[in-house]
């Protein structure tokens, strides 16, 4: 009675136990299924009264490219392919190609910074796969607007209420970390990447970093370091991508990786917390629903940064944490936003689970 009562209160639809393998069957199932006609993923409608703010149609532009590239990547990611997700596949990465560089929809709103850096990650992927000259020239716009829209601090955010200028003021340590990922994918797969801006942006992580091993959610809290979203409980779920761009730049080492996940698995009641409510920072500590499936997403990164018999432990306990979001069409979903996300969703937990299941033993 009591685990319904949560479940409900969660909004969580019990599903039951079930195995990683199969969840990433449904999940690659339910994306292919649900895939729209133009090879995007997500859609612009919602049947909620409340919604983040989203200028039209500019807003909508980055959220679906954003979205998309995250299936692609989910997709590519998962160990069980079939004829029907290569083809899916095939047809995002067309939809990329064509629509991953967004413009900035508002002078308040820079939500194509998340198209950026989940854009340019899928593309250069997908480049270093295949050496498409279009895919190559896309990824290459996209390089060029992350230089442009880099902030004075070294990072890049998503808002811009203040000063709207043409260099965005705002930056948070986590969209910075994202992109800085997502720089390095596009090193590894031959693209010409600024050092000055992969050095700026380690700059900007590395003096969000916090003695505890926390990260500011971005350098503009500065004066508030112990504000709740800040603490160990608030910055768990954002501690691993921060961590993984600096790790992947040679300025992390394993202790604080470790000490990471740590923290992760000791504040998850704290990150479950914040699942699904629709009002953004309303839970405990200031956590938002949508830190929930990124964090878990970076973590599973995380994890072949270890030696191979400290995986496990760890991929076990992330894995059960993504299976907790998973719903009965096969799907998975964190915070309720217009269309995107089950999509969105389901990208992470995909990528999530592909790494979890590949450290699963220490053979």
């Amino acid at each position: 009675m009591l685990r319904s009562l949560l479940a409900s209160l969660l909004l969580v639809a019990p599903v039951g136990a079930v195995e990683i393998d199969v969840a990433i069957r449904e999940g690659v199932a339910f994306l292919v299924k649900n895939q729209n006609k133009d090879g995007s993923f997500g859609a612009r409608t919602s049947g909620r009264t409340y919604e983040v703010t989203s200028a039209v149609p500019g807003g909508h532009y980055a959220f679906q490219a954003a979205t998309t590239a995250l299936c692609w990547l989910g997709l590519d990611d998962s160990p069980h392919k079939t004829e029907a997700s290569k083809k899916a596949q095939a047809r995002a990465l067309d939809w990329l190609v064509k629509n991953a560089r967004v413009k900035r929809a508002h002078g308040g709103q820079l939500y194509n910074t998340w198209s950026f850096g989940y854009g340019l990650h899928a593309l250069a992927r997908a480049y270093r796969k295949s050496k498409r000259e279009d895919v190559k020239k896309t990824a290459e716009s996209i390089l060029a607007a992350i230089a442009r829209y880099q902030t004075p601090d070294g990072g890049w955010g998503y808002y811009d209420f203040g000063v709207r200028a043409a260099r965005p003021e705002w930056s948070t340590s986590f969209s910075t970390a994202t992109i800085v990922v997502a720089l390095k994918e596009a090193e590894i797969a031959g693209l010409t990447v600024s050092p000055k801006v992969v050095d700026k942006a380690i700059t900007n992580i590395k003096r969000c970093r916090k003695p505890d091993g926390t990260y500011l959610y971005g350098m503009y809290m500065r004066y508030r370091p112990m504000h709740g979203v800040n603490q160990p409980q608030g910055s768990a779920l954002r501690v691993q991508s921060c961590g993984l761009a600096l790790q992947r730049y040679g300025h992390l080492g394993l202790k604080e990786l470790r000490a990471g996940l740590e923290m992760l698995h000791k504040h998850e009641r704290f990150s479950l917390a914040g699942v699904r409510r629709p009002i953004p920072h309303e839970s405990w500590y200031a956590v938002s629903g949508y830190f929930y499936l990124y964090g878990y997403r970076y973590a599973a990164s995380v994890l072949k940064q270890l030696p191979k018999a400290e995986r496990p432990r760890h991929a076990k306990r992330i894995a059960a944490a993504v299976l907790k979001t998973r719903q009965p069409d096969g799907s998975f979903w964190d915070y309720p936003l217009y269309g995107y996300h089950k999509f969105y969703g389901t990208g992470y937990a995909l990528m999530a689970l592909a790494r979890c299941a590949a450290c699963s033993s220490a053979d």
